[in-house]
């Protein structure tokens, strides 16, 4: 039997790299695109495209390394570059390989993005405009080729150890990262392979079209995470205080 073909568009970040080896490691026929292939040239993309068509079963395209630049600061360049890697790429992605499967009436679409979709960076406006661009454009894809058999998901990675460093006076995302996460610890850089396994096979049909913010639950919480030592310490210092008025008050 003829193993499914997987491509992975952009191997530039650990976590990328990771899951390419795990899906491997899985059965999947891991492909990734060739050195000389332009990810936002659609002509050329759909001419090297053509040769794995007969097993292509799913592609997950990941955004582009972290981008950061105060606004005051950008050009036209920059935002060039940052247009072709970020939004550019995907949309060229999505109507090659997408417009493949909706003819075949079958195939997956992974999103594999950032919550910087929807959290600012700080300095980071180019890349957060492009991944939130990007996750328009996964709800469409699900409105125009959800009805030809086509999954798709937009997954909102979160903050990695492996991302450059991103701390900005403009936003405190960045600071005590650990703290924010429930294991008080930043995830490793295969934290979303299962999940993507998963997201593979038909069992993930019901969250076609969903934004999957799978961060560790870092971003459901804004502040600094406190320890459990640390609450019951609140506890007991507010129990003094509610033993101390009621002293005063039998005194009076």
């Amino acid at each position: 039997m003829e193993r499914k073909g997987v491509l992975m568009t952009d191997l530039r970040t650990r976590e990328a790299k990771e899951a390419f080896a795990y899906l491997g490691g899985l059965g999947y026929e891991m492909l990734s695109v060739p050195d000389g292939v332009c990810l936002w040239n659609e002509t050329e993309l759909e001419a090297w495209g053509k040769s794995l068509e007969k097993n292509l079963y799913a592609v997950i395209h990941p955004a582009p390394p972290l981008f950061l630049r105060p606004l005051s600061e950008q050009t036209e360049e920059d935002f060039g570059q940052a247009a072709n890697e970020g939004i550019l790429s995907a949309f060229c992605v999505t109507k090659v390989f997408g417009g493949m499967f909706r003819e075949r009436r079958e195939g997956v679409l992974i999103y594999l993005n950032s919550i910087h979709a929807e959290k600012p960076v700080g300095r980071g406006s180019l890349f957060s405009m492009g991944c939130g661009a990007v996750q328009m454009l996964a709800r469409e894809v699900n409105q125009d080729y959800g009805t030809h058999g086509v999954r798709s998901f937009f997954v909102q990675r979160g903050i990695s150890q492996y991302d450059p460093d991103g701390k900005s006076d403009l936003s405190n995302l960045y600071f005590g990262v650990e703290k924010r996460y429930p294991e008080r610890k930043m995830p490793q850089a295969d934290a979303l392979n299962s999940l993507l396994a998963f997201l593979l096979t038909p069992g993930a049909a019901p969250l076609s079209g969903s934004d999957l913010r799978a961060d560790g639950g870092m971003t459901m919480y804004y502040g600094e995470r406190i320890t459990e030592e640390q609450v019951q310490e609140i506890r007991r210092r507010q129990l003094l205080e509610n033993r101390k008025e009621v002293t005063i008050l039998g005194d009076v």
